[in-house]
């Protein structure tokens, strides 16, 4: 019996790593579902605030309401004393009484209800926070998961092709050198470009008689030497 005891608290907890696998395997996506749920019951939560609101305001304008009716009859009252209408003053009074009664009620049913609408609204921004917070998390969780991929893709795939990353390199350097040289002919041509219309120039001033002859050449040549042999 003791080493069946044994063999089934093994595959217990064998069956525990299992599930946790799982979990973990499925982490993001069971995340992502509480996050929903949580954010469907926070709308259900105010729309529930919303209506318990709704009744606040109902019974805040019933309130003011009471009071208005309330001071009406208590002035009406008054003028009955005084007109010497006492019982009529009497009715009135009990009338003031139903009017308090029924304003002492909804009074209290007002405030109890404005403190349990302040409660639940600091849950629910207390919930939203955890939402946002949760949410924030699971950004990072699937950025490291991604990055992780991308990590593990690369790795395979230079293990897979060997030395694919040397001729990669290689492919570069070579798409580097092109342009290299591109750049390179780019300059030749501009400073072509420029020689040729030193030359235009040139051509110009020769034509007009300013900067010498085409044969003062030789001449200047041998007053160079002979400026030399001098020294």
């Amino acid at each position: 019996m003791g080493v069946l005891r044994d063999m089934f608290t093994a595959l217990k907890g064998g069956a525990n790593e299992v599930g946790e696998a799982i979990v973990d395997a499925n982490a993001i996506r069971i995340l992502e579902q509480e996050i929903r749920d949580a954010e469907n019951a926070i709308a259900s939560a105010k729309q529930s605030l919303t209506r318990m609101k709704s009744t606040e305001i109902k019974l805040k304008r019933e309130l003011s309401t009471l009071n208005a009716d309330i001071g009406d009859y208590e002035r009406k009252a008054v003028a009955a004393l005084e007109g010497g209408e006492e019982g009529l003053a009497t009715e009135v009074a009990g009338r003031i009484a139903e009017l308090e009664s029924d304003r002492e009620e909804k009074s209290s049913e007002q405030a109890a209800l404005d403190m349990e609408i302040g409660k639940i609204h600091q849950m629910i921004k207390a919930r939203e926070r955890t939402i946002q917070k949760n949410k924030r998390d699971l950004d990072k969780v699937r950025t490291v998961q991604e990055l992780q991929r991308a990590t593990a893709s690369v790795s395979k795939n230079f293990a897979a092709t060997g030395s694919s990353g040397h001729r990669v390199s290689k492919a570069l350097e070579r798409v580097k050198a092109k342009q290299t040289d591109w750049q390179d002919r780019m300059q030749a041509g501009e400073w072509l470009e420029g020689k040729e219309a030193g030359d235009d120039l040139d051509a110009k001033l020769r034509a007009k008689g300013i900067g010498g002859s085409a044969g003062g050449g030789a001449n200047d040549v041998l007053a160079r030497l002979k400026a030399r042999q001098g020294g």
